[in-house]
C-alpha cells in the first residue's frame, strides 16, 4: 500500500454515437465526478454529495463504485477496506455515464490506492461489473471512454479489446436534457426495449454508419462523424419516451450541428459541432428549445471531448 487517500476526476460520457450500441463512447471535457477514496480497516463505505445525491444508493451492493471496489478488494485480496465520497458533478439519469464515472473512479481509484498496477484494458473489465446495478449488464462503452478519455471503441467484449482514438481538435459537443424525472433502473428499461432480431436492410445500414462514424475520428472529418450517427436499431425505439426528441433533432441540425443523436439510455441527446463551420451555443439553444417545445423546461451546455479519469490529489 502507497497510499492512505487519492482524489480522482472522472467524466461524463455519452455513448452509442446513434450506430455504435454498446461500442462506441467518447469523453467529455464536462461536467465531471470527484471521487475520494480513503483506506480504513474493513469494509466498503459511500457517501454521496452533490447533484442528486439523496437519489444515489449508498448501500456497497447498489452503487456503480461500491460493487467496483468490492470486487477489487475481492480479487486481489486486499486486507483493507475503502471508503469512497463521490461529489456528483454529472446529473444522474440523463444518459450521461453518471455510474460509469462511479465504477471507473472506484477502479482507477483504487488502482492507485493500492498500488495494482492494473493496466487500462484490465480497469475497463472491472469498472464494467458496477454497471449491472444501473443497466443490469456489464456495458463497457461509457467506462472506457472515461478510463482512456477521447472516443473509444469496444471491439471485442470476450475478450475485451479496445480501441481510443484522439477527437479532431475543432469538435465541440452541445448537450441537452429535459428537466424530468426519470424511472428507477432507468438504463435496464431502455435495454429493454432494444430489438432482439433485425431485418439485414437495418444491420447493413448501422454497419455503414459505424464504420463510417469511426472512419470520420481517424480521418478527423467532423462531418462525417455527424453525417454518420445514424441509427437505425436502437434510437427509433428509444426516441419515443423522449419529449421533443424530434424537434431537438431537427433544431439543432438546423443551427448548423453536423449530426445528432440520443446519449447513451437518453432523455439527454448530444450534437456534434465543427466550431469552425457553426456557433455551439446556438446549437445548444435551439436543442433546449426542441425541448421546451414539448412543455418541459431543458437544461443545454457546450463542451468538447476531454481527458480520462486522472489524480487530483493523494496523501501517503
Amino acid at each position: 500500500m502507497s497510499l492512505s487517500q487519492v482524489a480522482v476526476i472522472s467524466p461524463a460520457t455519452t455513448a452509442n454515437l446513434g450506430p455504435g450500441f454498446d461500442v462506441f463512447g467518447l469523453a467529455l471535457k464536462t461536467p465531471h465526478d470527484k471521487v475520494t477514496l480513503g483506506v480504513i480497516p474493513e469494509d466498503v463505505v459511500i457517501e454521496v454529495a452533490g447533484l442528486s445525491a439523496s437519489t444515489i444508493p449508498t448501500s456497497p451492493e447498489n452503487n456503480t463504485a461500491g460493487v467496483v471496489a468490492k470486487h477489487i478488494l475481492s480479487e486481489f485480496h486486499l486486507k483493507h477496506g475503502v471508503a469512497i465520497k463521490i461529489d456528483k458533478g454529472i446529473v444522474p439519469g440523463m444518459g450521461l455515464g453518471s455510474s460509469a464515472a462511479s465504477a471507473a473512479a472506484a477502479a482507477f481509484g483504487l488502482n492507485k490506492l493500492f498500488n495494482l498496477q492494473i493496466d487500462k484494458k484490465e480497469l475497463a473489465r472491472l469498472a464494467a461489473k458496477g454497471e449491472i446495478t444501473s443497466a443490469g449488464y456489464e456495458h463497457a462503452d461509457n467506462v472506457s471512454a472515461a478510463l482512456y478519455g477521447g472516443f473509444v471503441i469496444v471491439r471485442s467484449y470476450k475478450p475485451l479489446e479496445i480501441i481510443n482514438l484522439k477527437p479532431p481538435t475543432d469538435m465541440e459537443v452541445c448537450v441537452s436534457y429535459p428537466n424530468m424525472t426519470t424511472p428507477a433502473h432507468k438504463t435496464k428499461k431502455a435495454r429493454a426495449v432494444v430489438p432482439k432480431h433485425i431485418s439485414i436492410d437495418k444491420l447493413v445500414r448501422n454497419v455503414g454508419s459505424a464504420a463510417a462514424l469511426a472512419s470520420g475520428f481517424t480521418q478527423g472529418d467532423i462531418a462525417l462523424i455527424g453525417a454518420s450517427m445514424s441509427d437505425a436499431v436502437v434510437e427509433p425505439e428509444r426516441a419515443a419516451s423522449i419529449p421533443g426528441y424530434l424537434a431537438v433533432k431537427e433544431n439543432a441540425l438546423k443551427a448548423g450541428a453536423c449530426g445528432v443523436a440520443i446519449s447513451g439510455a437518453g432523455p439527454a441527446m448530444i450534437a456534434i459541432v465543427n466550431k469552425r463551420k457553426a456557433n455551439s451555443t446556438k446549437v445548444a439553444n435551439a436543442m433546449k428549445a426542441g425541448f421546451e417545445s414539448s412543455g418541459l423546461g431543458a437544461t443545454a451546455f457546450v463542451t468538447k471531448p476531454g481527458r480520462g479519469v486522472y489524480v487530483l490529489e493523494k496523501k501517503q
